[in-house]
């Protein structure tokens, strides 16, 4: 498999990828746990934290910002359908604070990790070789 199509398989892949994280998390971010009549907002934690890790992880894994974009897009894409009041008048992503915080979040990290610059190899070769000591 050549280069081209090494890549292009990557970033249709990590499309997929962003649009299953989106979705569950699109569904998930308003998950609360009750305790003693105080709501802990844990769904919009994890969902942040899982695009977040997606995102960098992805950034970080390939070599190009192509990949990570596709990943982006797919993450986005059901947030930004699911923000709209539906046939039947039900609304998915309800305009409170975990929604928009779930709303403008994933774009807020999309925009980061694609912005950010290429870090520098690290002196000393490739990874997973060691130096011999004698």
């Amino acid at each position: 498999m050549g280069n081209m199509q090494r890549t292009g398989a990557v970033t249709l892949l990590a499309f997929f990828v962003g649009l299953l994280i989106g979705v569950v998390g699109t569904f998930g971010h308003r998950g609360v746990i009750g305790a003693d009549g105080v709501n802990l907002p844990w769904g919009i934690v994890v969902a942040l934290l899982g695009a977040a890790c997606y995102l960098i992880g992805l950034r970080l894994y390939t070599e190009g910002r192509l990949p990570t974009l596709a990943g982006a897009i797919g993450l986005l894409l059901p947030v930004f359908v699911f923000s709209f009041e539906g046939p039947g008048g039900s609304v998915i992503i309800a305009q409170g604070a975990l929604g928009r915080l779930w709303e403008f979040g994933p774009a807020f990290l999309a925009v980061g990790v694609l912005a950010w610059p290429r870090l520098p190899a690290r002196p000393g070769g490739e990874a997973g070789q060691t130096e011999q000591i004698d």
